[in-house]
C-alpha cells in the first residue's frame, strides 16, 4: 500500500512539474521593517496578548502573545484594498472593510478561524466603506462614504443594503460615515461628516432606523468626527478633526463641546475619567507629526503623552484594560503600552524611505535611501544592520565593488529638503567605518557606478559626472556637450568596459571617454535597462499613450513595447531577454511592480506588499530585492499574480457553481481558491492530503450567490499534493494544488 501511495506522488508531481515550467508563485516577502510598515487604521483588541490589525493593500497582522511575534498577512482575501475596519464576534469569527475615499472600490472580508483565512464577500455596492461593527452573530453593519449602510441579521449571508437619507425627510448630503458604537444591542451613534455638521446620529431599533438631530450642538461642529466610544449607557466621548472633543453623560441626549489635541483621530477610554485621544497633523507639535493626550479627570485636562517622542500620523488607540493598550497608524506604526500610558514601546522597526540597493552575492548587501540611512544584511536581508543614519544626508544611490567595498551618493540636506551640496560616503571595511567626502560646490548625486575594482563613475543634477580611476580615492569632473549641462543625469549602466548609458539619452561606446546624446521617447523621469550592445528598454511617465519602449539598435530607434500599462514607474530591470520588471508608484489600485516574460509584449501586475517602490535589483531572474517604503525579497521572480485583473471581473453570478484552479501553482507558503455561486446555498470548501485525510476546512456554512476568494495558508505543511474541495447542496467539485517548498 505504501509503495502504491509513492507512486502516485511521483506521478502527480511529475504531471505538476511539467506544468510549472511556464508558471510562477506569487512570493515577494517584506524583510524590513519588521512586522512590515504598511499604514494600520483599525485595531480589535481580545485581551491583554492578542490583537488584530489591519491597515493598507489588505494588510491584516496578529500578534498573541503580546507583540513579541506576529503573523503577517498582506492582500488578504486577495484583494489589495485598504482596510479600514475589523471587529469580531468571537475569537474566531471576523470581519474587515475597506476602501479609499473616492475611489468608488469597497472590500468586505470575512473569516472563521481568527484570521488565518479571509473570504471576500461581495456586495451590491462600490462605495468604499470605513466601518463595520456586529451587535451579536446575526446582526452587523457597514458604514462608509455617502451615508451608505449595509445591515446584516443573518450573520452576514445576506446584507441589506440603504443609505442614511432613507430615513431621512430630507436629503442629508452626508460626505461619509467614518466609526459606530452601540451602548446595548438596540441603541447606537453613528458618526462622520458631511454639509450640515453636527454629523451625530442615534438608533434605538437596533439600526433599523436611524434619528439626526440637527441642533445637537451649539455652535454646530463642520469638521469631520472619526471616532466613537463609551464606557456605559450615559458615558461616551467623540473625537474629530479640528481639535474637537466631544462628552455626554446622558446617554447622548446632550453632548458637551470640549477642545483637546488637534486632528484627533481616534478616542479610548477606560473608565468614565481615564481615557486618550491620538492624531496628527498638529499644529501644536513642531514636526506636525502625531501625538497622544492623557486625562484622568473624563476630559476636563489632558496631557501630552511621551512629549519626548517624535510620532508619526497615529490613527487608532484601544485598550483591554486600565494597563494595555495599543496604538496604530502611518507607515505600520505599532505602539504598545503594559503600564497605563506612562510608556508606550514601539514594536515595529524604524521605518526609512530607502532609493537604491545593491547585493555582491546573495548573501550580502545593503540599502540606502533618506535620513542618511544605510542598512547592511549578511543573510539575504532576513535580517538588516544599520550602518549610518544622519538626517543632513540623503543617498540615491548604493554600489558595492564587493564585501569590503561600498559607495553611496546623494546629497547634503539643509532644512526641509533644501540641497546645500552632494556627497560619497565610501567604506573599504564592509560599512564598519565610513568616509564622508563631500561637494560643497555640486548639487546632488543620482548614481554611482563602477566598470572594475578602480574605474567608477557618478552622475548628478545639472549635467554633473564624475570619473574616478582609483577606486574613489580621487574624482574628477568630466565635461559634456552643452546640450546636456542643465540635465539632471540618471541612473549610470555599462553592459561591458566600453559600453554604456546614463539614465537613457547618454551612450559611450568607448569605456566614458566621450558620450552622445540620443534621442528618446517623450517620457517625465525615464529610466532605462540594457541587457546587451543593441537590446534595451526604457519606461517613464507618458501622461497617456505608451510609456514603455524596446529598442533593438543600441537606442537609435525606440518603438512601444506592449499595450499601455497605467501606473506611474521610477525603474525597469531585466534579468534576460525576456523576463524583466518595471517598479513604481500604485495609484486607483494599480500595481507597484509589474513582470514581463515575453521581452516586455505583454506585462503583469505582481501583488507585493508596497504602495510605492523606487528602485530593485536581480542577481538572477528568481532572486530580487525591491526598496520604496520598505525592502522587499523575492526567491521565485514574484510569480504573476493578479489573475483577478487580467481574467477580468469574478463579479458575474454564473449559471452554476464554478471552482477556479488555485493560483499561484504551484504555490508556497500561500495561495488562493476562488469560486462562483449561482444561488444561496450550503457550501462546504475542504483541502485534503493525498491519503484522502481531511487538512483544513475553510467554508462550512450557508452563502449567498456571488464570488469568494480564499487565501489559504500552508503552514506547517509538507512538500507534496494537496486538493480543494467545493461541495454544494447541488454539486461536488475537486480540484489539485502543488505545494513546493
Amino acid at each position: 500500500m505504501k509503495t502504491k501511495y509513492l507512486s502516485l506522488i511521483f506521478i502527480v508531481l511529475l504531471s505538476f512539474v511539467s506544468q510549472a515550467i511556464a508558471q510562477t508563485t506569487n512570493d515577494w516577502q517584506w524583510q524590513y521593517p519588521k512586522p512590515q510598515g504598511n499604514t494600520l487604521r483599525d485595531i480589535y483588541v481580545f485581551n491583554k496578548d492578542t490583537a488584530i490589525a489591519v491597515g493598507d493593500l489588505g494588510t491584516v497582522i496578529k500578534t498573541t502573545d503580546g507583540g513579541a511575534s506576529w503573523d503577517v498577512q498582506h492582500h488578504a482575501g486577495g484583494s489589495g484594498i485598504e482596510l479600514n475596519s475589523v471587529n469580531f464576534i468571537d475569537a474566531l469569527n471576523g470581519w474587515a472593510a475597506g476602501g479609499a475615499y473616492g475611489s468608488g472600490q469597497n472590500v468586505l472580508l470575512k473569516t472563521t478561524d481568527g484570521g488565518k483565512i479571509w473570504i471576500e464577500v461581495k456586495t451590491d455596492t462600490t462605495l468604499p466603506y470605513n466601518s463595520i461593527y456586529f451587535v451579536d452573530k446575526d446582526t452587523g453593519f457597514v458604514f462608509g462614504e455617502d451615508g451608505i449602510i449595509l445591515r446584516t441579521t443573518d450573520g452576514g449571508n445576506s446584507w441589506n443594503t440603504s443609505s442614511i437619507d432613507n430615513y431621512m425627510s430630507a436629503y442629508l448630503d452626508v460626505f461619509f460615515f467614518r466609526a459606530v458604537a452601540f451602548t446595548d444591542k438596540s441603541t447606537g451613534f453613528l458618526v462622520g461628516a458631511g454639509y450640515y455638521g453636527n454629523e451625530i446620529y442615534k438608533t434605538t431599533d437596533c439600526g433599523r432606523t436611524w434619528q439626526w438631530n440637527e441642533g445637537v450642538l451649539n455652535p454646530k461642529v463642520f469638521g469631520s468626527l472619526y471616532d466613537i466610544n463609551f464606557t456605559d449607557i450615559n458615558h461616551g466621548f467623540i473625537a474629530g478633526d479640528g481639535g474637537v472633543f466631544l462628552i455626554t453623560t446622558d446617554g447622548g441626549n446632550t453632548w458637551r463641546h470640549d477642545t483637546a489635541g488637534s486632528d484627533n483621530y481616534s478616542t479610548c477610554f477606560t473608565d468614565t475619567l481615564n481615557g486618550w485621544i491620538c492624531g496628527g497633523n498638529s499644529t501644536i507639535d513642531a514636526d506636525y507629526g502625531g501625538f497622544i493626550y492623557n486625562t484622568t479627570n473624563g476630559g476636563i485636562n489632558w496631557v501630552k503623552a511621551e512629549s519626548n517622542k517624535s510620532f508619526g500620523q497615529l490613527f487608532k488607540i484601544k485598550f483591554s484594560d486600565k494597563n494595555n493598550g495599543w496604538i496604530i497608524g502611518q507607515s505600520g506604526i505599532l505602539y504598545r503600552t503594559t503600564d497605563g500610558g506612562s510608556n508606550w514601546i514601539s514594536q515595529r522597526e524604524k521605518s526609512y524611505n530607502f532609493n537604491s540597493i545593491y547585493f555582491v552575492d546573495e548573501s550580502n548587501g545593503w540599502a540606502a535611501g533618506d535620513s542618511g540611512i544605510i542598512l547592511h544584511t549578511t543573510d539575504g536581508g532576513n535580517n538588516w544592520e544599520k550602518q549610518n543614519q544622519n538626517d543632513s544626508l540623503l543617498f540615491n544611490s548604493v554600489y558595492a565593488i564587493d564585501t569590503q567595498n561600498v559607495f553611496t551618493a546623494g546629497l547634503i540636506v539643509k532644512g526641509s529638503w533644501l540641497s546645500i551640496g552632494a556627497n560619497i560616503l565610501k567604506t573599504t571595511n564592509g560599512g564598519q567605518t565610513w568616509e564622508n567626502q563631500m561637494f560643497d560646490t555640486l548639487n546632488r548625486f543620482n548614481s554611482i557606478a563602477f566598470l572594475n575594482d578602480s574605474t567608477g563613475w557618478v552622475s548628478g543634477k545639472n549635467g554633473v559626472l564624475l570619473k574616478t580611476s582609483d577606486k574613489g580615492n580621487n574624482w574628477t569632473k568630466i565635461v559634456l556637450d552643452t546640450s546636456v549641462a542643465e540635465t539632471s543625469l540618471g541612473k549610470i549602466h555599462f553592459i561591458n568596459q566600453n559600453i554604456g548609458w546614463i539614465g537613457s539619452n547618454l551612450k559611450t561606446t568607448d569605456g566614458g571617454n566621450s558620450w552622445k546624446v540620443q534621442n528618446i521617447p517623450s517620457l517625465s523621469f525615464p529610466s532605462s535597462y540594457f541587457i546587451n550592445e543593441s537590446l534595451g528598454w526604457i519606461v517613464g511617465d507618458s501622461y497617456g499613450g505608451s510609456n514603455i519602449y524596446r529598442t533593438t539598435d543600441g537606442g537609435t530607434n525606440w518603438t512601444p513595447c506592449g499595450s499601455t500599462y497605467p501606473g506611474y514607474y521610477f525603474t525597469i530591470c531585466f534579468s534576460n531577454a525576456t523576463t524583466g520588471w518595471i517598479t513604481g508608484y500604485n495609484y486607483s489600485n494599480q500595481k507597484s511592480i509589474i513582470k514581463t516574460t515575453d521581452g516586455g509584449n505583454t506585462w503583469v501586475g505582481q501583488d507585493i506588499p508596497s504602495n510605492w517602490l523606487s528602485s530593485l535589483f536581480f542577481l538572477n531572474e528568481n532572486t530580487g530585492w525591491a526598496v520604496g517604503d520598505g525592502i522587499y525579497k523575492t526567491t521565485d521572480g514574484g510569480g504573476i499574480v493578479s489573475v483577478k485583473d487580467e481574467k477580468g471581473s469574478v463579479n458575474n453570478i454564473p449559471s452554476n457553481i464554478e471552482l477556479l484552479q488555485n493560483y499561484p501553482n504551484p504555490f508556497n507558503p500561500s495561495t488562493v481558491i476562488e469560486y462562483k455561486l449561482n444561488k444561496q446555498q450550503i457550501v462546504k470548501l475542504q483541502v485534503f492530503n493525498i491519503l484522502g485525510q481531511e487538512i483544513g476546512k475553510l467554508v462550512d456554512g450557508i452563502q449567498s450567490s456571488g464570488a469568494y476568494k480564499i487565501n489559504w495558508n500552508s503552514k506547517g505543511l509538507a512538500s507534496g499534493v494537496y486538493f480543494y474541495r467545493l461541495t454544494t447542496t447541488s454539486q461536488v467539485v475537486t480540484k489539485k494544488m502543488l505545494l513546493i517548498r
